[in-house]
């Protein structure tokens, strides 16, 4: 199984990498005050391994997570709120049993992966709370150094 990027507009392939990240044809294009041309979305060519799991569905070879839980977490079953709202299938995914006790800790673990990969040692986020305090985390047991920038209006109990 092997992943590109292609482009949403002429369907050019790029091999993925950090320095990629328009189609360099199409953004070449670009005016002013018009949508961004030369998106990227990733494609997968290929067949699934039979004994698959998560880790085989992202663009970066397992050798490069760090070696922390991320995901897998509890799935509930809530049996009252299904039923006052007439959904049979409603589930509930407990993220806060991540490392930092967010969602955000299953991206920053794909960041965290993606920057290994590449030999990308220090990571630069900006954010008011939850992503820089999941990327920290997760970047310290990868061993990279994550830089935060924080907005004056962040909530001050976020800091």
């Amino acid at each position: 199984m092997q992943f590109n990027y292609r482009c949403t507009m002429c369907g050019e392939r790029f091999k993925i990498a950090p320095d990629v990240m328009l189609c360099p044809k199409c953004s070449a294009e670009q005016n002013p005050d018009e949508p961004l041309k030369g998106v990227l979305e990733v494609v997968v060519d290929g067949d699934l391994p039979d004994d698959w799991d998560v880790l085989d569905l992202l663009p970066v070879e397992r050798e490069f997570f760090p070696e922390i839980p991320v995901g897998n977490t509890p799935l509930w079953k809530p049996v009252n709120l299904r039923s006052e709202l007439g959904l049979k299938n409603l589930f509930i995914k407990d993220d806060t049993l991540e490392p930092t006790g967010s969602f955000k800790d299953r991206a920053s673990y794909l960041v965290a992966a993606f920057a290994r990969k590449y030999g990308i040692n220090n990571i630069v986020v900006a954010s008011t709370g939850n992503a820089a305090s999941s990327m920290a985390g997760v970047g310290a047991a990868a061993g990279i150094s994550v830089t935060v920038f924080v907005p004056k209006s962040a909530p001050k109990a976020k800091l």
